[in-house]
């Protein structure tokens, strides 16, 4: 009875499933796709969400969003490969000299300040989960350590030292490609200056969003050789691309007037499928992005049974 209530108060159901179900048959839209293929499906809506609401216009809904409740500002070390560079590891707190002593340093992670330009220690790492000092495990907008308020650059495209190219894998056509990434080099206690880019930065990488660095981008949606265009999408779900940007649009649009009224619900259907977490991932990151984690009416649904064992550790 709930979904039927909702429906009466204006919630549009979508049904993603292969078979024509009593639940398909409810909904507003039904959309076929190949079964298993849900993965690919989110990544391409992704695709379209972080074009449209993020480069072609910035959302401030969104940004504020992501920039306090998600990891997208946090510095990534870039290491030097064959080719250009590869995403390393979280950039430590205590490889800063202004954080060498910092207690479990090496599980506290860094944003770029916006304020100060400099590296800055957020509250709410698993390091100050574990501390001796309490009150340090929390989602506020301040370094840790000295109480200064912070604001996290998402991305460092507009203060960035250089562009470097990051390797990004292809996995389903099996090569690597090349892409532009913006990059600040951060001095470490013993003197060496490390290049480092925010997660957002290399999510816009590796999703194939151009922001106009070098590099191999798709040329547009209707591209079907790079990852995650709605028209690469097509020959994993059998979806038009068209649906896709469309479902998309009204996605966000829906979340950015309903402050995050958009949500998932996922049964033990796509859990019989190798990688099923990732396909929940992939979901995931489209309602991060558009604000709808932790709010009444959005987030990702499930009722299956061996999922609860996942908070208890």
């Amino acid at each position: 009875h709930y979904i039927s209530e909702c429906r009466h108060n204006g919630t549009k159901v979508v049904v993603l499933a292969p078979d024509f179900s009593q639940v398909s048959k409810f909904a507003d839209q039904w959309i076929p796709l190949h079964a298993g293929q849900d993965g690919a499906y989110w990544m391409a809506v992704t695709h379209v969400i972080l074009k449209e609401y993020y480069v072609d216009r910035k959302t401030e809904a969104f940004d504020s969003y992501i920039k306090q409740y998600t990891d997208c500002p946090y510095l990534v070390e870039l290491e030097p490969s064959s080719r250009g560079y590869r995403a390393g590891r979280l950039l430590r707190a205590n490889k800063l000299k202004a954080y060498g002593d910092e207690e479990n340093g090496e599980w506290k992670f860094l944003v770029w300040d916006s304020k100060s330009g400099q590296p800055k220690m957020l509250g709410g790492s698993v390091g100050h989960r574990w501390g001796q000092t309490g009150g340090k495990w929390n989602l506020k907008l301040e370094d840790a350590r000295t109480g200064d308020l912070v604001d996290p650059a998402v991305s460092l495209l507009d203060v960035k030292d250089e562009v470097c190219l990051v390797e990004f894998e292809q996995y389903e056509s099996d090569n690597v490609v090349l892409r532009g990434v913006p990059v600040k080099k951060v001095k470490t206690a013993d003197g060496k200056e490390v290049p480092v880019t925010t997660v957002f930065d290399l999510l816009m990488g590796r999703y194939g969003v151009s922001r106009g660095l070098s590099g191999e981008y798709p040329a547009g949606y209707d591209d079907p050789d790079f990852s995650y265009t709605p028209a690469w999408q097509e020959k994993w779900t059998g979806v038009d691309r068209k649906t896709v940007a469309a479902f998309a649009r009204e996605w966000a649009h829906t979340a950015e007037i309903t402050g995050g009224k958009c949500c998932i619900i996922i049964g033990a259907g796509i859990n019989h499928w190798y990688h099923n977490n990732l396909m929940y991932r992939a979901g995931m990151v489209a309602l991060m992005l558009t604000g709808c984690v932790g709010k009444n009416g959005g987030g990702l649904n499930h009722y299956v049974g061996q999922e609860k064992l996942a908070p208890q550790a």
